[in-house]
């Protein structure tokens, strides 16, 4: 299961697994039916919290409420830091064949000048 390798539809990266989770949590929660969803809840907690059978339902609900954004950022910040990562091996092997090019065209300048 960990050795397994996956890859994000999208760019064709090969994510880690706990990459995959962050995506597929992340495919979850950004959707408008997530957010209908958890604001019809928030709604009926605040409004009604005798239905919780709860007398300290609103501190109940920040700490939800509070993991929740906690545990986001969380699987926001592992999908982030990855590709961060890949984007940075990229960008270093980009500038390596830059340089390789510049040099080479200041050999054939130096060659010309000759």
């Amino acid at each position: 299961m960990f050795k397994r390798k996956y890859i994000h539809p999208d760019t064709q990266d090969v994510l880690t697994f706990g990459e995959q989770v962050s995506w597929k949590v992340q495919g979850i929660i950004r959707n408008w039916w997530f957010v209908g969803f958890w604001s019809i809840g928030s709604f009926v907690w605040w409004i009604k919290p005798t239905w919780f059978n709860d007398t300290h339902s609103y501190v109940h609900w920040q700490l939800v409420a509070s993991y929740l954004a906690v545990l986001v950022e969380l699987m926001i910040g592992i999908a982030m830091i990855g590709q961060t990562k890949r984007d940075a091996m990229i960008i270093r092997h980009i500038l390596k064949l830059e340089k390789q090019e510049i040099e080479h065209l200041q050999d054939l300048l130096e060659e010309k000048n000759d």
